[in-house]
C-alpha cells in the first residue's frame, strides 16, 4: 500500500491574494450539478470564470449569473482554456473527450468523482481529481475544512491543492490503484447509514412519532455518534448494549428485529458481530 500524505493548510489572505492572482486568466464549469455548482459558488470572488457549460442551457444560465460567467451547451461555439471543473456523473464522464471534441484548447481538467480516477480523460489535458468527503446535498455546500481526496498529474494536483486551499479545505494524495478503496469507505460510512435511518424511522413511525420527529432523532444521534468518532477511538465512541454487554437486551431486539424485517434478519446479526470486534 501506497503512504498516504496530508495537508493540514487553510487558506490564509495572503495565500487568497496570490491564489486570485494566479487563477485570473479563467475558470470554467462543465456540467453543473451539485457539486459543481457548490464549487463554484464558494469559489466565486477568488476565481474569475470563462464558460459555465451545460446540456440545459437553462441551468447554465443559472449558474452563470450567479458566478458572472457565459452560459453555453454543447452544442454552441465555445473554446475552452484554463482551468476546467467537470462537474458529470460517473456514468458521463468518460464520455467527457467526446463531449467537448474540437472544443479544448490549453487546459488542466479536474472531476469529482470519488470512484473513477484522472485517467479517464486525456494525459494532454494535465487531469486530476478532487473528490470532497462529504454529503453534498445542496447548491450552496461550505467545504471549509472538508478534507479532499486527490490524485492526477502533477499539474493538474497541483491546481486541485490551491482551489482546495482557496475553499478552506484540506487534502489527503491516494494513488489510483486505491482509489475505489478509497471511494468504497466513504460510500459505507455515508450511504449505508441512511440505509439504517431508513430502518430505523420506519419503527420510529410505527410508534407513532412524526416524519418530521424521526428524523430530528435520528439526526441528533448522528450527530452525537460523529462528535464521539470526531474525539475518540471507535472502540470508546461505541454505546449501547454491545458496548455494555447486555447480550440479553441485544437478543430480545433480535428477535423484535426479525419480526419487523425478516428479510434482513442476518443484516442485525452481522452488525452486532462488527461492533464485538470493537471490544
Amino acid at each position: 500500500m501506497n503512504d498516504i500524505t496530508t495537508s493540514e493548510r487553510l487558506c490564509t489572505k495572503e495565500e487568497a491574494i496570490y491564489l486570485n492572482y494566479r487563477f485570473s486568466d479563467i475558470v470554467n464549469i462543465v456540467g453543473v450539478g451539485r457539486v459543481s455548482s457548490s464549487i463554484a459558488h464558494a469559489l466565486f470572488g477568488k476565481v474569475e470564470f470563462g464558460y459555465v457549460i451545460s446540456r440545459d442551457i437553462e441551468k447554465a444560465k443559472k449558474l452563470s449569473k450567479e458566478i458572472n460567467a457565459v452560459p453555453k451547451t454543447y452544442d454552441d461555439e465555445f473554446l475552452l482554456n484554463g482551468t476546467v471543473l467537470l462537474g458529470l456523473n460517473d456514468s458521463t464522464l468518460p464520455r467527457a473527450e467526446e463531449l467537448l471534441s474540437g472544443k479544448i484548447g490549453d487546459i488542466t481538467a479536474l472531476h469529482f468523482s470519488g470512484f473513477l480516477t484522472s485517467d479517464i480523460f486525456p494525459s494532454d489535458w494535465s487531469p486530476a481529481s478532487m473528490h470532497p468527503n462529504c454529503a453534498v446535498s445542496s447548491e450552496w455546500q461550505d467545504f471549509k475544512d472538508i478534507i479532499f481526496g486527490i490524485e492526477g498529474t502533477k499539474k493538474g494536483t497541483e491546481i486541485a491543492k490551491d482551489l482546495i486551499t482557496l475553499l478552506g479545505g484540506t487534502f489527503v494524495e491516494i494513488s489510483k490503484e486505491e482509489k475505489p478503496l478509497y471511494h468504497l469507505a466513504a460510500v459505507i460510512v455515508s450511504n449505508f447509514s441512511v440505509a439504517l435511518s431508513y430502518l430505523s424511522s420506519s419503527i420510529y413511525k410505527d410508534i407513532g412519532f412524526s416524519d418530521e420527529q424521526s428524523r430530528k432523532i435520528i439526526s441528533t444521534l448522528l450527530k452525537s455518534v460523529s462528535e464521539n468518532i470526531s474525539e475518540k477511538k471507535l472502540s470508546d465512541a461505541l454505546t449501547g448494549p454491545v458496548k455494555r454487554g447486555d447480550w440479553e437486551v441485544v437478543e430480545k431486539e433480535a428477535l423484535i428485529f426479525k419480526s419487523k424485517y425478516p428479510e434482513y434478519e442476518k443484516l442485525y446479526w452481522m452488525l452486532v458481530d462488527i461492533l464485538k470486534k470493537l471490544e
